[in-house]
């Protein structure tokens, strides 16, 4: 008994969804490798000069420092720690203000 051609088409188009299917998880294993080789080659490390960062206490936040280039680097969340943890009108708290639109920047 020969198959027809819709059997074909069926056996071809599983045999297609095969190697695409394999194909995404071998691209998705190398993506995944190249994320972790670029983040231990730059793991803190300053993107400005490329020095070591140390780490230094500002309150309750952990912040990264270049002890080259003085830049002062901020992990997520952390510069809305430091805000809302300063005194109301200080410069910190009208940053965060400004940010969030709730007050016009300071005309000079």
């Amino acid at each position: 008994m020969k198959p027809n051609q819709k059997e074909d088409e069926y056996i071809w188009v599983q045999e297609m969804q095969l190697r695409m299917a394999k194909l995404a998880k071998e691209q998705q294993a190398e993506s995944e490798a190249e994320k972790r080789h670029l983040k231990l080659t730059h793991w803190m490390h300053c993107p400005k000069c490329g020095q070591k960062l140390s780490s230094e206490k500002c309150g309750t936040v952990e912040i990264d420092v270049c002890p080259s280039c003085k830049g002062v680097w901020l992990d997520k969340g952390e510069l809305g720690t430091i805000v809302e943890g300063a005194d109301q009108g200080s410069f910190f708290h009208t940053c965060l203000q400004i940010m969030r639109g709730r007050q016009s920047p300071i005309k000079l």
